[in-house]
């Protein structure tokens, strides 16, 4: 099983319009702030996310989030506004080892900015960092945002029949 220990996940990130961003490890006390992102974002943009329209996390889901146990979370803020969290990447555990299960949540307004494809980047070195030789996503067939960022990643091409791809990335 990856280590579960402490990692240094702490990463700046300038997005294409010079904007400085930092990405960090969640903390407990970020759940009123990933709650505000939730609700900032799109009805369509948490439905990628999630497969399903949620309003915000519920508690149980953010214990699983925020849990170092379960995989990592990080959190993106703009250099200058470390209060308002615009991002959201997990890099989570799955039942397979060494298997990673990736996804992210943008704020749309910091959307096609370059910041999921960096965010992605890092999540898969914090990945391998954490022991994982393969990051999956279950992204949704018309979410071409996200499939783009994953080609980044050189993931396979994939299609598929039904509504949500599976697309697993070797590391």
């Amino acid at each position: 099983m990856p280590d579960a220990g402490p990692r240094s996940t702490a990463h700046p990130i300038t997005l294409t319009d010079g904007t400085a961003t930092r990405t960090r490890e969640v903390t407990p006390a970020d759940l009123r702030p990933i709650q505000a992102l939730h609700h900032r974002c799109s009805l369509d943009s948490r439905a990628l996310r999630y497969h399903a329209g949620k309003p915000e996390l519920s508690r149980a889901g953010w214990r699983l989030l925020s849990d170092p146990e379960r995989g990592t979370t990080l959190i993106t803020t703009t250099a200058e506004r470390t209060d308002r969290i615009i991002a959201m990447t997990n890099v989570m555990r799955t039942g397979r080892q060494g298997v990673g299960e990736l996804a992210v949540l943008i704020e749309d307004a910091w959307q096609s900015k370059g910041l999921g494809t960096a965010l992605a980047a890092h999540a898969a070195d914090v990945a391998r960092r954490s022991g994982h030789h393969t990051l999956t996503a279950a992204v949704a067939a018309v979410n071409a945002p996200m499939l783009h960022v994953l080609e980044s990643l050189d993931a396979p091409p994939t299609r598929g029949p039904g509504p949500v791809i599976d697309i697993h990335i070797p590391l």
